[in-house]
Parts: structure tokens; sequence; C-alpha cells
């Protein structure tokens, strides 16, 4: 199972350079006003590198489907003695599940689990551990196969894992988030300092000049700003094959002669 993510990241951590900090620009503006351009900055960002960078908090109810008969069912996978199994269930309860087990897979990607909570009440910490996507119990407990869906997680037959999805952006990508929320904020108040390419071109056909905005570059991250462009081609680009030859071996297929 793939865990669906939210339209946009809701953590994307950003930079300013600690030598040049925010600047002016941004400093004459109001809180709201900076994360403004941020947010904008980080949307950029995000779509420019295949949405693959930024985590979000997710809250997961987990509930397993019917086995179906008493041999056969979805695996389970368990840790025995220090080996990963896949073991089928041995007996069907109700509807929703069977069983019970240590060990719980959880949609990747998984960062953290934030909290456990079990029939209303949060569980200890110390009780569970998260190894690669399986959450395992350690306190010798189990977790439960079913719930009621339709009750809030404050209330008993129901349980709730909260954890933190998704793959952290890299300290490149937070500081090419704080260089272009500078950028941005100086095109929209006409800081001629702004470094963004205005992107104009100008046509003259019998004596009509023309000017259109050309944005070819831009979905691809194409800024002009080396610090922005370069992190976005570092993390976008497939690396490219290197290869050996020897000036003693010829490269020429032999020919074959029948």
């Amino acid at each position: 199972m793939t865990l669906s993510m939210p339209p946009a990241p809701c953590d994307w951590a950003i930079l300013y350079d600690p030598a040049c900090g925010p600047g002016e620009t941004l400093e004459s503006l109001a809180p709201s006003g900076v994360a403004l351009y941020e947010e904008m900055a980080v949307d950029y960002l995000w779509n420019w590198t295949g949405q693959q960078f930024g985590t979000c908090q997710v809250a997961y109810r987990p509930c397993r489907q019917n086995c179906g008969s008493t041999t056969g069912g979805r695996f389970t996978p368990a840790l025995i003695g220090g080996q990963w199994y896949n073991l089928a269930c041995g007996s069907c309860g109700d509807t929703c599940g069977c069983g019970f087990t240590s060990t719980l897979r959880l949609p990747p990607p998984v960062v953290s689990v934030d909290e456990v909570r079990i029939d209303g009440t949060v569980l200890d910490a110390a009780a569970y551990e998260l190894q690669g996507r399986y959450l395992v119990r350690t306190d010798g407990g189990r977790w439960p196969t079913c719930q009621d869906l339709g009750a809030p997680t404050t209330e008993a037959g129901t349980w709730e894992i909260t954890f933190t999805a998704g793959t952290p952006v890299p300290v490149g990508g937070q500081l090419a988030a704080g260089r272009l929320t500078q950028e941005l904020a100086k095109a929209a108040c006409g800081d001629s300092t702004c470094q963004l390419p205005r992107r104009l071109q100008s046509l003259t056909r019998q004596g009509v000049a023309i000017v259109m905005d050309t944005f070819d570059d831009l979905a691809k991250g194409g800024t002009g700003i080396w610090l922005i462009d370069s992190w976005v081609a570092s993390v976008t680009k497939a690396p490219t094959r290197s290869r050996v030859y020897s000036p003693d071996v010829s490269r020429r297929a032999p020919i074959r002669r029948v």
C-alpha cells in the first residue's frame, strides 16, 4: 500500500544564508507577507523537483481486511528471532481482521512515528519501535487488528498511528528556498536588485512592437540564479554513466566474414 501524500509539502524548512541574511526587502515586510513568499517559493521548488521532497504528518487508522478463510487471507510480517517471516492468519475473528500481531507494516514513506493512540489513550513511546517500514511492539504487547472507524479516536475500540511521512528536504533545498523567497519578494516590490530574469522578448513586425513573456525554462527550474538552478538540476537530472576506453583496444566492431 502506498500512502497518498497531500498536494503540497507540509514541511519544507527554509534557510537564509547566514552571511547575507533575509535582505532589506523581506525585513521590511510583516511576518504574514514573508510567509506568503516562502510558500510561493516552496511551491515552485516542490514542482521543479518532481514533488519528491517535503514531509507531512499523517493520521493512519489501520484495520485489517477479512481473512476469507482459516487457511487463506493476507500474509502478516512478523519478526521472529531477528528474521522477518510472512505468516498467514491462523484463525478469523470478526469481519475486520484475524488474530493478533506484534508487527505492523506502515504505508511508505515513513520518517518517524510521532504518536500511537489505543482506546483513546496515548501509548508510551517505549512500548514500540520503528524498524524501517515496520512498527514493532517491544513491550510484549500486540497491535489491535480491528476498530470502529466511525468513532473518534478518543473512544474505546479505536486506535490511530500518527507519523511523519515523506522525504526530508536537503540543506541545499532549504537554502534554495530562502534565496528564491528573497528574489520573489524583490520582484513583487519592484526592487531593481532582483536577479530573476524578466523573460521579455520584443518583436517588431510592420511597425508594430509586440512584447511576449517566455517561460520555457521556468517549468524546469530555470531561474538564472546558480544557487537555485544547480541544486534543482542535481536532484532531477539522471547521473551520466562514465566509460573507460583504452587506446590499445579498437572500438570498432570486428568484421565477421562468412
